[in-house]
């Protein structure tokens, strides 16, 4: 038998459900933190770089009257402006510009100054050196992101125009962003995260003692339909057992023995609800056979047995009206097959069968020969087992029927002719086993 999770209903839901509800939380917690994390992100960098552009064009113009003489012939001076500028890194919080290049329409360049204090100037140099000069048309810019001894840099290419708005120079230069912008970025981040975090625990711990209220309401109202449909499963099983001169105990016995049997074959626990209902309503069918008929005491003609074997299709119709008992269909519908195909009303053979038929059929003969009728008396439990044997391989499964002989003396010895409300205690215990444990579980 397979088996699966299941809590008590207390368990469930104090236990179960909490740690349902943290692990929810923790990950809808993690999407918000890297939802934040890349929002910061770019909203940081973006202003880094805004500010390095702002620099740019305040370096533009400052320097207007340079740019204003044809053929920019005062490289000294404009050295000199980019040294300023990158001087200017005590006044800047956010960062500084490390390297400033500044060339002509030809691409050739005219100014150039590091700022030799910078720690990582030798790889910011290295770097630059690498990637391709960039030669933007006028009023557009280019910039990109670099990462270098592990701190990032914005390198920005931008056109220098002069007061009639022509590109007359490029200026290409390395941004550096400060310890104390990266410092305070990462406060801000871990701010931000800290408060998402404890919203959205504080929203979980708010809606943790109203969920486990609604669980706790949703798993009693399916606990009482349950225990409902199982007791009217367990009075039309008995009613239809009484009406063809038998007692509700045969239907109790039959159910407990299928079970058994089921569990010794390692069925699933879905596997052995519907076995469950199947063997409690086996002939449902017969409610639909004339009573001159069902409770003839004499052997059946043919054609009266013709009209017993009908009470299979009245089953079937029975129960297929119903979403909860269609797990029955296999018991109800070929509990009467052979695995020879000798047996109705399809003549199936072997696995054609349902192994929840085949399993019922065992444990139905097993308690019609072990239990009194009006016309004989039981026959003892090596009689019986040597009329199953009689029908190995013809009317019983042989792998099957060797599972069965292995417990069926315990069986016997534990349940054969008993009527008792042990033998009640018994199933009750079997159907919340398998039906209320897993509405407990709620999976």
């Amino acid at each position: 038998m397979k088996s699966s999770g299941k809590y008590s209903l207390k368990t469930f839901v104090y236990r179960v459900l909490a740690r349902r509800l943290i692990l929810t939380t923790l990950i809808i917690a993690a999407a918000f933190v890297l939802l934040v994390f890349f929002t910061l992100r770019g909203e940081v960098s973006q202003a880094v770089i805004e500010r390095a552009l702002q620099r740019t064009e305040l370096f533009n113009s400052q320097n207007i009257a340079l740019l204003d003489v044809p053929g920019l012939p005062d490289h000294q001076t404009l050295e000199q402006a980019a040294e300023t500028m990158v001087a200017f890194r005590i006044k800047e919080r956010r960062g500084h510009f490390v390297l400033v290049d500044l060339y002509d329409k030809t691409g050739t360049r005219i100014a150039k100054f590091t700022d030799a204090d910078h720690m990582s100037i030798a790889a910011v140099k290295n770097t630059v050196n690498t990637i391709p000069r960039r030669f933007p048309e006028a009023e557009q810019f280019w910039y990109e992101i670099l990462r270098m001894d592990g701190m990032p840099y914005i390198h920005i290419v931008a056109p220098l125009a002069n007061r009639q708005g022509e590109a007359v120079a490029f200026f290409h230069g390395v941004y550096a962003v400060s310890a104390a912008a990266i410092a305070d970025a990462r406060r801000r981040l871990l701010r931000t995260i800290l408060a998402v975090i404890g919203i959205v625990f504080i929203t979980a711990a708010l809606l943790y003692p109203v969920i486990i209220n609604l669980t706790r309401k949703l798993a009693t109202y399916s606990l009482d339909l349950l225990d409902s449909n199982l007791e009217t499963l367990k009075v039309l099983g008995s009613a239809i057992a009484k009406r063809d001169s038998d007692t509700d105990a045969h239907n109790y016995r039959v159910t407990i023995y299928a079970v058994r049997l089921a569990e010794a074959v390692r069925l699933s626990d879905r596997e052995i609800q519907g076995l469950l209902k199947g063997a409690f309503l086996h002939d449902v069918g017969k409610i639909g056979i004339r009573d001159d008929i069902l409770l003839k005491p004499a052997r059946l003609s043919e054609v009266e047995f013709e009209v017993m074997k009908t009470h299979v299709d009245h089953g079937l119709d029975i129960v297929a009206r119903s979403a909860w008992l269609k797990n029955a269909i296999d018991v109800v519908g070929s509990h009467h097959e052979k695995v020879d195909g000798s047996g109705y009303p399809n003549g199936s053979k072997g696995t054609e069968i349902p192994v929840a038929a085949r399993i019922f059929a065992i444990a139905d003969v097993f308690d019609a020969l072990t239990s009194k009728r009006p016309y004989k008396e039981p026959l003892s439990f090596e009689e019986s087992m040597a009329i199953l044997e009689k029908g190995r391989g013809s009317h019983f499964d042989p792998s099957l029927l060797d599972a069965f002989a292995a417990i069926a003396e315990r069986l016997y010895q534990e349940f054969s002719g008993r009527e008792d409300d042990g033998l009640r205690g018994e199933l009750r215990a079997i159907t919340q086993r398998y039906f209320t444990a897993g509405i407990d579980s709620l999976t």
